[in-house]
């Protein structure tokens, strides 16, 4: 291992483990999984440990500093975050990354499980585990597969009904924008109806779109959605140029990045290694395992595409015997009140996603559900009052186990 954060409070160190592609086929290609640990001044090996499985996006030291920050800088817990298989730099050998087959939700399951039980030989405390919207829902699979692993789970935002094409989050952003902002904002997605698929009219379509997926979750982009209001009454050219220039001063080109990665047919390591694509790894996986594409429950809406038009994009990115999703749905609502693990549950108000998360009033008989009013997607993640209460929670599930 080898530390490569310090400061009076904590230090993180990263480390990587081998894992294999197909964990049935231990002796077949690998890939290196990437993991940093933050151990805080006062821990030792025997603190608790809060396990946080990746989702669809490279971890990072800031990221993991903040988490332990916005869940009250807790003295003596150890945290860990685990990139998922796909995403960073925790990608296969392979040159050609355009069809990530190696990434699917069983086998990101299972190098989770491989690195708990690596892990364990030297932090020897209880074990926590905790995931955030989609890795929200991977860590309800986890603790109903790997149950022995560790001894409560935290779901933020988990997203748990995952079907194919879903209008919750259409709804979720009408009442978030209200009719006037939304009618405004589906004339300038009309005016962007493509041709043809991947021209300039749909990446600029799918750059509002990311724009809007980044206002109506994320509390951070609050004073961006009083300004996108007020370039909605323009023309869609001054709102596009705008927001451009919004995206690279406040976002690293996130949104546009978010379009062009959706529309890139093909996809070298060494470009995957850039970071700049991620989003079309999420993309293979929604078009082969998870579903929830955005439709709208009304007319043509600001997600206008239907189901035959995922199934179109799919194929063109990643082959005619996609979409797998179509055929067969990753199910995680039935499972819940079969869990042995103790689970703790948050959700926003605002947040779209909320309609697909789990319900409060389940039957599971260890479970805690947090509804935060006027709060948005994962909550917990960025309010230290509000991260403190449900890693208490946590610990308390934890140690009666």
């Amino acid at each position: 291992m080898k530390p490569i954060h310090q400061n009076p409070h904590f230090t993180i160190t990263h480390l990587t483990i081998e894992q294999p592609l197909i964990h049935k086929e231990p002796e077949g290609d690998t890939f290196e999984q990437h993991i940093l640990i933050l151990t805080p001044e006062k821990a030792s090996n025997e603190s608790p440990v809060f396990f946080i499985l990746g989702g669809e996006t490279t971890i990072s030291e800031k990221r993991l500093a903040k988490l332990y920050k916005n869940y009250g800088s807790p003295p003596e817990v150890i945290f860990i975050y685990a990139e998922h298989r796909g995403y960073g730099k925790s990608i296969s050998q392979q040159q050609d990354q355009s069809i990530p087959h190696y990434v699917n939700t069983r086998q990101a399951l299972a190098d989770f499980h491989q690195a708990i039980l690596h892990l364990k030989e030297k932090y020897t405390g209880i074990w926590m585990a905790a995931g955030y919207s989609y890795a929200g829902g991977l860590v309800i699979d986890f603790a109903r597969r790997y149950s022995e692993d560790v001894k409560a789970i935290l779901s933020s935002s988990g997203v748990v009904d995952w079907y194919f094409t879903m209008d919750a989050y259409d709804k979720g952003v009408r009442r978030i924008f209200g009719d006037a902002l939304y009618q405004r904002t589906e004339k300038h997605i009309h005016n962007l109806t493509p041709e043809k698929l991947f021209d300039r009219n749909w990446l600029e379509r799918e750059f509002l779109i990311a724009i809007i997926h980044g206002i109506s979750q994320y509390k951070k982009y609050k004073p961006l959605f009083h300004l996108f209001k007020y370039l909605t009454f323009f023309s869609t050219k001054t709102l596009l140029k705008t927001l451009h220039i919004l995206d690279r001063l406040f976002a690293d080109n996130q949104a546009w990045k978010y379009a062009k990665a959706n529309a890139k047919l093909q996809l070298t390591r060494e470009e995957a290694l850039t970071m700049d694509y991620q989003w079309r790894t999420w993309r293979f996986q929604q078009c082969n395992e998870t579903g929830v594409f955005e439709v709208s429950a009304e007319g043509k809406g600001i997600f206008p595409r239907t189901q035959e038009d995922f199934i179109a994009e799919c194929q063109a990115l990643f082959g005619e015997e996609q979409p797998r999703a179509l055929k067969k749905r990753w199910a995680l609502k039935s499972i819940i009140n079969r869990l042995e693990v103790p689970l703790v549950y948050v959700a926003g108000e605002l947040d779209p996603w909320q309609a697909l998360g789990a319900r409060r009033n389940l039957r599971h008989k260890r479970y805690t559900y947090f509804f935060i009013p006027g709060a948005y997607h994962c909550p917990d993640s960025v309010n230290p009052k509000l991260g403190k209460r449900v890693l208490d929670v946590l610990l308390q599930y934890a140690k009666n186990r």
